[in-house]
C-alpha cells in the first residue's frame, strides 16, 4: 500500500475501537453495588435527626412533617404517600402521636413495608381519658431505647451495612449518655421550688419526671384548640397562686394566647421552644441542640 508524504491512514479497526472508547466514557456511569442508599421515611424532624446519626452515609431519610410543622394536626399529602411507597423501611413514634399515618402508608400500597413503631415497649405516662401521652423523646433515656431500635431496624433491612450502623450508633449513645447528664447537672442550678413547668401544650411529662420537674398547667388540651377565655383565666390564677416564674411555648405555635396569659398575671413568657420538630436555623436543628436549647431556655427562665 502506497501513501503520500504527510498524510496517515489509520486501520478501520482500531478507528472501530476509538468510536466505542468515547461513547463509553461519555455513558453515565452506574453507581457501584451496594452504594445506593437505603431509603428510609419518619414522620418528624427529631426523629430524623435520630436514624440520619445513625445510618450517616447510608441511609436517605425524609420527614413526612417538614421543619416547623405541627403533627398533632398534620395532613398528608399525595407526595407523602409516594415517599411512603419508595421507602425500604419506615419509623414512627406511635403512642397516638401520629393518627393520620395508618391510612398513609395502607394508600402507600406496600402490605410488606417493614414498620418499626419506637414507643413500643417503653412506659407510657397516661393521660386522663387514658390516652398515652407521645413525647418520650424529652427524656434522653428514651431516646436511648429509640437509638437502639433504629439501629435494629436498619440492619434487619441493611444487613450488608450491620457494623456501620452499630458502630455509629454507639457512637452517638454515648453522646446522648453525655447529654442526659448535663441535663441533669443544668437543672440542678434551678432552686427546687421554682423548678415548675406550665406549658402550651402537654409535651414535657417525660421530660419533667426525669428531671426533677413538676407540671403546673397547659395551655390548650390538645393542639389545633384555642382555649376558652374561662380557660385562660383559670390558669392565671393558678399561675398567681403558685408563683410560676415563667411560662414556655413551643416555636411552631401561635404565642398570642401566652401573650394574653402575661398581660393578666405578669409572668415572664417564653415563646422559643422546640420539641415536636426541629428548627430551621441551628439553634435546634439536631436532636441534642435541641435539647440544650430548651433546657438553656428553662433554667435561664427560672432559675
Amino acid at each position: 500500500m502506497r501513501t503520500s508524504l504527510g498524510r496517515s491512514t489509520v486501520p478501520p479497526l482500531l478507528v472501530l475501537i476509538l468510536l466505542l472508547t468515547a461513547c463509553e466514557s461519555r455513558a453515565p456511569q452506574s453507581p457501584p453495588a451496594g452504594s445506593q442508599k437505603l431509603t428510609v421515611v419518619t414522620t418528624l424532624t427529631v426523629l430524623a435527626d435520630l436514624i440520619q446519626q445513625v445510618g450517616g452515609d447510608k441511609v436517605q431519610v425524609k420527614a413526612l412533617v417538614p421543619p416547623g410543622g405541627e403533627v398533632h394536626t398534620y395532613q398528608p399529602t399525595p407526595d407523602d404517600i409516594k415517599s411512603v411507597a419508595q421507602a425500604k423501611i419506615v419509623f414512627y413514634n406511635g403512642a397516638h402521636l401520629e393518627e393520620w399515618l395508618e391510612e398513609t402508608i395502607r394508600s402507600a400500597g406496600k402490605p410488606n413495608l417493614p414498620i418499626v413503631v419506637l414507643s413500643d415497649g417503653l412506659f407510657l405516662i397516661k393521660e386522663s381519658g387514658d390516652e398515652p401521652n407521645p413525647h418520650l423523646w424529652l427524656d434522653v433515656r428514651n431516646t436511648m431505647a429509640y437509638v437502639e431500635k433504629i439501629r435494629d431496624g436498619l440492619s434487619n433491612v441493611d444487613s450488608a451495612h450491620s457494623a456501620h450502623y452499630a458502630d455509629r450508633a454507639k457512637s452517638y449513645l454515648t453522646q446522648l449518655d453525655e447529654l442526659d447528664q448535663w441535663i441533669q447537672t443544668e437543672a440542678s442550678k434551678i432552686p427546687k421550688a421554682r423548678r415548675k413547668l406550665v406549658t402550651f401544650h402537654d409535651a414535657f411529662p417525660y421530660f419533667a419526671k426525669r428531671y426533677g420537674f413538676s407540671l403546673h398547667g397547659v395551655l390548650v388540651a390538645s393542639p389545633g384548640k384555642e382555649p376558652s377565655a374561662r380557660d385562660l383565666a383559670a390558669l392565671a390564677r393558678r399561675i398567681k397562686r403558685e408563683q410560676i416564674p415563667a411560662v414556655f411555648a413551643e416555636a411552631q405555635f401561635n404565642p398570642k394566647a401566652m401573650e394574653v396569659l402575661a398581660s393578666d398575671t405578669g409572668v415572664r413568657v417564653i415563646t422559643n421552644l422546640y420539641n415536636d420538630t426541629l428548627s430551621t436555623g441551628p439553634e435546634a436543628n439536631t436532636y441534642i441542640a435541641m435539647m440544650k436549647h430548651d433546657v438553656t431556655q428553662i433554667v435561664k427562665a427560672l432559675k
